[in-house]
């Protein structure tokens, strides 16, 4: 709660302006009035009566009354003493008064100045005697002397409005527990002496000069006045505030103070609200409390100085941008808390164990934490800046310097770097962001980063350090410096790399490499991983006499490379290692179970492998990789090569001592183009020293063009190892090209009976319509058009040749045919339709498949196909009665794109073929609206698929299909007229197919490979006619067929014109 203004203004009139104006009406009376307080003593009686008076303490009050100024002396409290003669002759006696009594003076308005009188003393004993007593006048000072004395300044009456008392002169108030309480005027400055004094100065327009306490718990507070009313805020201008020796408590609340100096002893200093300090607050000598709040402002800096200090930065400001300020806790174990505010300069805890917590706040410096052991907190928002310091070199936000210091930051911002000094340093970074570098410096440091963003890199320095990375982000790299380092790393990102004596890896992204390894000292494992372990590719592993071991790591993922020198032994258990040309400097290489060495070009190894129930992987897509080494043992290994049978090159290992025990096995992926015609023999393992001796297995890949071979191991020249690649299994290859054929084959012949079936149920008396024998379509001419869709799962065909005898991949088959008609009736235009019926056609149309075949002994998929061929032929249909007989011929043109998952590769070529059909039938009458057909006949086909070359090389020879067929196809027809007029005929159809001499053949690299279903086949097939007028009927058909081994379901919609 503040004083409003106008309680210091009259009518907008200044205190000065009215105080100049109120010297023209000076008083003759007294400014103020005296009271002494006392005892007297008498002895004797009557006229010889003695009555002597001793005073204790005195009141004095200097009020402004009426409408004029009053004026009076500077005084003390003391005064001189008389003696005279009471009204009955007895002797009167007052004593000198020294004013070390409990006085008062309270000055209410008025103006005490260096002029006389001074307050006349009332009170005393009187006398007949003309005896006048006066306090002292003083020269400059309003002295209280000794004793408990209180000291009231506030506002007078001038004609009805207050007016300020104005006090020309210091107050010493002597010893003793004095209080001064100051709410409105000017004093110059307060001497309280010695003893538990309190003084507070309020009100906006007050002036007070220096403030000193002395020895003594002193009270100082400027700028608060606490009533029943409540508490109210002022700004009064002060001068220097000392505590002088003692406890004190100084609290300021607003106004302008030019310093603080709280002396010796365990003082309290507040500054709050919007108090201005012009200089210093100096906490001198003594456990001392500092607390800024507020808008307050320092205008220079703080200090501690000795003793136990706290500084409390909770709001305000230290220090100028022009003249920035400091916070200088000097020595003691002292303690810096800042929640807000600003310090301009930097902090400063020189000696002692220094605590401080910085959760908000701005310091534009650094903080020094000093040289005993310190901690350090950094959170929420506080931000810390750089001091350049003299040199202008400066680089740390925070120096912990020497001692054995803590550092611990969850929020906020250093500009700058955190410098541990020389001490065993505890170093923790778990949130905020520090813009430099982190360094521990001399000692056995702990440097511990969870989280928050480091610009620069983290540096343990001289010391035998720990440093520990689970989390945040650092920006370069990470460095143990000189001694015995151990660095962990369980998460978080390092942009760098890292250099120390002991790396432990489990987690984390590091983008460079890691160096400075010495003995037992590189572990790579998946224990207390926050994050996947994420190293760059190609990253380097030094050091000297190096011991390095991995566990349940998958280095080699993403086909991420390492290198490796300076090492002793290598140990990897169940995890994997890429090494992509080069030297690697291990000593001594130990594969162990579960692992796996990818190797990529040409890599030489001094040293030597030992791979047990492991795997070296040479297989890139490129034969010729050669892996040198000084010796290879394998026990229960496996090697996986690439070769290329047309070049006769594979990846080779070459070693200078060899040995294998166990089981090893050879896993090959054959590369290029398969070579089917003959045996291969390709060299693999080259040993320098000696015969290679040991138990093989060879196989190729699953789901490769090596899984098309069998292998075995010969022994060559000087005892190296060969391998002879044997096809053997390669017949499915050329399965994408034979159910691709087939199903060219079927869609067109599926096409062909459609045009037969067209033309049978038109021309035919198979729908006894109203007032004919038919559905009477044709004229002379009719044109049929139809389309039909058909999807096709088969289990495969049995396959032999090519090595392979047994059952082959399953496939499934979309055909899509369209074909149009056209339709003479020769009886009727050559009139001899009375005895024989005779129609010929000509048709023309198109065909489609789409094969698609699975997965296959471990390939996902042996490929996919399409053929797409234009139609044409023609056929002719001659009826007696109820008999007739029907040929036709048909032939395809067209090409075939397939893609081969076996080999990998894509091909395109031309495909012919031609279908030829002859049946014969009679239709027997069941009613006046139901026929029964019964037909049969025969079917022979022949297709041709040219050669062709496949993106890989392979030569593919001619392919063929051909068979010939039986079939018997029953069927019964019935006839409806439709309330519209319109006549459907309904029918249901079966099939029962025989085929003979089948041959479906494929030729890869000159060797044949047949293919081979079930010849025996049944379909039915239901749909109707509907002629919808006399020239036009519409015709939908839904069909299904099964085999042993396939299945098919098809749909046809035709559409009949007669013209």
């Amino acid at each position: 709660m503040r004083v409003p203004r106008e309680a210091y203004q009259l009518a907008g009139v200044s205190l000065l302006a009215l105080a100049a104006a109120s010297t023209l009406q000076i008083s003759g009376a007294e400014a103020c009035s005296a009271i002494a307080s006392g005892a007297g003593t008498t002895v004797g009686s009557g006229i010889s009566a003695e009555t002597t008076f001793e005073t204790t303490s005195v009141t004095v009050e200097c009020s402004t009354t009426g409408n004029v100024q009053d004026v009076g002396g500077v005084f003390t409290t003391g005064f001189a003493g008389y003696k005279g003669q009471a009204n009955d002759s007895s002797t009167v006696i007052v004593n000198d008064y020294d004013g070390n009594g409990d006085d008062i003076v309270s000055i209410f308005g008025g103006i005490l100045d260096n002029s006389t009188p001074t307050p006349v003393i009332s009170g005393l004993p009187p006398v007949t005697s003309s005896a006048t007593t006066s306090l002292q006048s003083a020269e400059g000072t309003l002295e209280l002397f000794g004793g408990n004395d209180r000291f009231e300044m506030s506002y007078g009456d001038l004609s009805g409005d207050p007016f300020a008392p104005n006090v020309d002169a210091n107050l010493d108030a002597g010893a003793g527990d004095d209080t001064v309480i100051i709410q409105a005027g000017s004093i110059h400055d307060i001497d309280l002496g010695d003893g538990v004094d309190s003084v507070v100065i309020s009100g906006s327009g007050t002036q007070v000069g220096n403030v000193t306490g002395g020895i003594g718990d002193d009270l100082i507070s400027v700028g608060i006045l606490e009533v029943e009313e409540g508490v109210f805020f002022s700004e009064p201008i002060v001068g220097i505030i000392s505590g002088g020796e003692g406890g004190d408590t100084i609290t300021i609340g607003g106004g302008n103070v030019e310093a603080v100096d709280a002396g010796a002893g365990d003082d309290q200093v507040s500054i709050g609200g919007n108090t201005a300090i012009e200089l210093d607050i100096d906490g001198e000598a003594g456990n001392d409390t500092i607390t800024v709040s507020g808008n307050a402002t320092i205008g220079g800096s703080i200090f501690g100085n000795d003793g136990n200090d706290t500084v409390n930065i909770d709001g305000g400001t230290v220090g100028t941008t022009i003249s920035p300020g400091i916070v200088d806790l000097a020595g003691g174990a002292d303690i810096f808390n800042m929640t807000a505010g600003h310090v301009t300069g930097s902090v400063f805890g020189e000696g002692g164990g220094n605590t401080y917590t910085v959760s908000g706040g701005t310091v534009d410096g650094s903080i020094y934490a000093g040289s005993q052991d310190d901690s350090v907190s950094i959170s929420g928002n506080a931000s810390v800046g750089i001091d350049p310091g003299e040199g202008g070199e400066g680089t740390d936000s925070v120096g912990l310097e020497d001692g054995d210091d803590t550092f611990d930051m969850t929020g906020g911002t250093l500009a700058g770097a955190v410098s541990g000094g020389a001490g065993n340093d505890v170093i923790t970074l778990r949130g905020g962001t520090i813009n430099s570098f982190l360094e521990g410096n001399d000692g056995n440091d702990q440097i511990l980063v969870s989280g928050g963003v480091l610009a620069g890199e983290v540096t343990g320095d001289v010391g035998d350090d720990l440093i520990v990375i689970s989390g945040g982000a650092i920006g370069s790299s990470v460095s143990g410096g000189a001694g015995f380092d151990n660095v962990s790393v369980t998460g978080g990102t390092i942009t760098g790399g890292i250099d120390a004596e002991h790396v432990h890896l489990s987690g984390g992204t590091i983008g460079g490499n890691i160096t400075g390894l010495g003995p037992d000292t590189l572990v790579i494992d998946g224990i207390g991983a926050v994050d996947p372990l994420n190293l760059s590719d190609g990253v380097l592993f030094s050091g000297t006499g190096a011991n390095g071991t991995i566990t349940g790591t998958d280095l080699a993922a993403g086909g991420k490379s390492q290198n490796f020198t300076g090492f002793d032994n290598f140990s990897s258990d169940n995890s994997t290692l890429r090494f992509n040309g080069g030297i690697q400097g291990i000593n001594h290489l130990n594969l162990g179970s579960g692992s796996t060495l990818f190797i990529n070009g040409n890599v030489t190894m001094p040293g030597s492998i030992i791979a047990t129930n492991s795997l070296i992987d040479m297989t890139n897509g490129v034969a010729g990789d050669v892996l040198t080494l000084g010796g290879l043992t394998l026990n229960g290994a496996s090697i996986g090569l690439d070769i290329n049978q047309q070049t006769s090159q594979s990846d080779q290992l070459i070693a200078d001592a060899f040995s294998a025990t166990g089981a090893n096995t050879i896993i090959v992926n054959l590369l290029g183009t398969p070579q089917f015609a003959e045996p291969t023999d390709i060299p693999l393992i080259v040993s320098t020293n000696g015969p290679v001796t040991g138990t093989f297995s060879v196989a190729g890949v699953p789901g490769t063009p090596g899984s098309l071979f069998t292998y075995a191991i010969v022994t060559g020249p000087n005892g190296s190892v060969f391998l002879r690649a044997t096809p053997v299994n390669f017949g499915i290859a050329a399965a994408p090209t034979s159910a691709t054929n087939a199903g060219a084959v079927a869609v067109a012949i599926e096409a062909l009976y459609g045009i037969n079936r067209d033309a049978l149920d038109a021309d035919l008396y198979l729908s006894p319509a109203s007032g004919s024998g038919m559905v009477p379509v044709s004229e002379s001419f009719g044109v049929f058009a139809s389309g039909q869709f058909a999807h096709t799962e088969h289990d495969g065909y049995n396959i032999s040749g090519g090595g392979l005898n047994g059952s082959g991949p399953s496939f499934d088959a979309n055909d899509f045919s369209a074909a149009i008609s056209l339709d003479f009736n020769a009886a009727k235009h050559f009139q001899f339709d009375n005895e024989y019926g005779l129609n010929i056609g000509v048709f023309a149309g198109y065909a489609s498949t789409d094969v698609n075949l699975g997965a296959f002994r471990g390939f996902d998929a042996i490929g996919e196909g399409t053929n797409k061929a234009g139609l044409f032929g023609g056929y002719a249909l001659f009826r007696k009665d109820y008999n007739y007989a029907l040929v036709s011929a048909s032939g395809f043109i067209g090409g075939s794109d397939v893609t081969n998952g076996v080999l990998g590769t894509t091909g395109s070529y031309d495909t012919k073929g031609y279908a030829v059909t002859a049946s014969v039938g009679h239709i027997f009458k069941l009613g006046e609206r139901t026929r029964f057909d019964l037909r049969g006949g025969l079917l022979g086909v022949s297709f041709r698929g040219d050669p062709y070359k496949d993106s890989g090389g392979n030569e593919f020879g001619k392919s063929k299909l051909s068979f010939g067929a039986i079939k018997l196809e029953p069927g019964i027809y019935g006839d409806y007229t439709l309330s519209n007029g319109m006549v459907i005929s309904p029918y249901a159809r079966g099939e029962l197919q025989q085929r003979f001499g089948y041959k479906n053949t494929t030729e890869i690299d000159t060797r044949e490979i047949d293919f081979n279903d079930a010849d025996f086949s049944a379909a039915l097939s239901t749909g109707f006619n509907l002629k919808m007028s006399a020239a036009t009927t519409v015709n939908g058909e839904v069909r299904g067929k099964v085999s042993s081994d396939s299945s098919t379901i098809g749909a046809k919609l035709g559409l009949k014109i007669a013209f």
